[in-house]
């Protein structure tokens, strides 16, 4: 009897601990991850056509503006407005001025690749109006090919509300230190690529004879604006739920359908490269 008993009990034990294995060595391949960020200054020819002009300032430099004013990242910006009980400017702690979204779904069969989404929310300023920059092309009917001062040119040129990269995201991760709690690894390097369309919010004021005018504050979505982006990190996993991950990011905004909101047959071109530090939390399940 006591013999017929114990066989029992370590059976239910042994089901017990596989079922339990199970549950814990079960692999987890949907992550949703949230990332602040440092967007570094850049530099972009941008070329504007309208009316009797069609020239384009060469090297332009932009900022970045990538923190809030006082350079504060999360938990600062966040927990400062909260414990003041200000909830609007804690809960906009969350999505400004630099942050990324992304969803990530890998595949069961091969849990190195994974395939989603990502929105990544960067900005340029030209803050420098002072800056001398090389104007080429036709500037009040006359061709030209010259220093200018920038500020005499443009009283101002920012996307501020964000160079919106919305993307196809794809990534490669390998898998080290894996455990019974985290069977597909806890230290995750990976690489990523991702494209898809860009939406700018374009601010631009143009300096002309009679002063200064105000040509764009709108978001631009025409279909000829694209981001692409090149990402590499590494993904630390402590528990089954939560990680941390911190990555380089290298965008390219090829931004060729802005335009004028006062006026038609208009066109303002940029592109350049924005070099970018991510730092973030991924929710797993």
């Amino acid at each position: 009897m006591k013999r017929r008993f114990l066989t029992v009990v370590a059976i239910a034990l042994l089901l017990t601990g596989c079922v339990s294995f199970k549950k814990s060595n079960k692999i987890t391949l949907n992550y949703i991850e949230y990332a602040r960020g440092k967007s570094f200054p850049n530099r972009a020819d941008l070329s504007i056509q309208y009316g009797d002009n069609d020239y384009t300032l060469n090297n332009l430099h932009l900022d970045d503006q990538s923190f809030f004013e006082d350079n504060s990242i999360i938990p600062n910006a966040f927990l400062k407005p909260l414990f003041k009980l200000k909830v609007t400017d804690a809960v906009k702690a969350w999505t400004e001025p630099y942050y990324s979204y992304r969803l990530i779904h890998f595949f069961k069969a091969n849990p190195h690749f994974g395939l989603g989404v990502e929105f990544i929310h960067l900005k340029v300023f030209m803050m420098d109006l002072d800056q001398k920059v090389r104007m080429t092309g036709k500037f009040r009917g006359e061709t030209v090919d010259k220093s200018v001062r920038a500020g005499d040119i443009l009283d101002l040129f920012n996307i501020s509300h964000g160079v919106n990269h919305a993307g196809i995201h794809f990534v490669y991760r390998w898998l080290f230190s894996p455990s019974l709690r985290v069977p597909e690894g806890r230290f995750q390097p990976y690489f990523d690529i991702s494209a898809g369309p860009t939406i700018p919010h374009l601010e631009l004021n143009t300096v002309e004879m009679d002063g200064v005018k105000k040509r764009a504050y709108s978001y631009q979505s025409r279909l000829w604006n694209w981001g692409f982006g090149f990402g590499t990190g590494i993904r630390y996993k402590p528990w089954a739920g939560l990680g941390f991950f911190f990555e380089y990011k290298l965008t390219y905004s090829y931004l060729r359908g802005m335009y004028f909101d006062d006026m038609s047959d208009t066109s303002v071109k940029a592109n350049f490269l924005t070099h970018q530090l991510l730092w973030g939390l991924s929710f797993i399940f």
